[in-house]
């Protein structure tokens, strides 16, 4: 399988392919950018409200990337999508956006084990176990006049039981809640493309909210 990343700007996706894709109509593409082109980019996206596709061809798909992420400070993350017995589904709300709980991996931590103790941390449940690993993602961000990156490893896990979650309000989390398997649709219409593309990798969805996230 060819080589390629993805990054998310909140709705607008980065896609890094090889030259010889064929891009989809409607989306945006770009042909081997130079390192300029790549921060106007950056600078563009960062805090854009557009939702784009845009697609960067290159002939090397692994130098680019370097050269692109080696613009942003990075912080590891780790999190999880999680079932429970009764197959329902944990969603946070964090700053009026469906969400999924993650968060950064301390120093000396391990990924698994940073996103068992985000999880718990933020839902405020226990008796979890990791069952595979689904995906990494990339979403950037902005701290004053720093470029942030967050490479997010994500886990499938299993609740055993049926505790009821609480969201840790002091990172900005609103609601917990279990939902069943049929209302991932209606609530993953008010979430980032990056969550949507972890519930999709996980849960096998083809749905039209979901082919942005492809």
């Amino acid at each position: 399988m060819p080589q390629k990343y993805k990054v998310f700007f909140n709705h607008n996706t980065l896609n890094f392919v090889k030259n010889y894709f064929i891009v989809p109509r409607g989306c945006i593409a770009i042909s081997n950018p130079t390192i300029d082109q790549l921060r106007n980019l950056v600078s563009t996206y960062i805090e854009s409200d557009t939702r784009d596709q845009i697609y960067i061809l290159c002939s090397d798909v692994k130098a680019t990337w370097k050269i692109f992420t080696a613009l942003f400070k990075k912080k590891k993350a780790a999190g999880g999508l999680v079932v429970n017995e009764n197959r329902q589904w944990l969603l946070i709300k964090r700053k009026g956006l469906w969400d999924l709980p993650k968060g950064h991996i301390e120093k000396g931590e391990k990924t698994r084990q940073a996103a068992l103790r985000e999880v718990e941390e933020e839902c405020g449940i226990s008796q979890l176990t990791i069952d595979y690993k689904i995906n990494k993602t990339y979403h950037t961000y902005k701290i004053k006049q720093s470029l942030i990156l967050k490479p997010t490893t994500w886990y499938l896990m299993k609740h055993k039981g049926n505790e009821m979650p609480t969201p840790q309000t002091k990172e900005g989390i609103s609601k917990a809640i279990w939902i069943d398997a049929e209302e991932l649709e209606s609530y993953c219409k008010k979430a980032f493309p990056s969550i949507k593309s972890v519930i999709k990798r996980a849960t096998g969805f083809d749905a039209a909210f979901l082919t942005e996230a492809n």
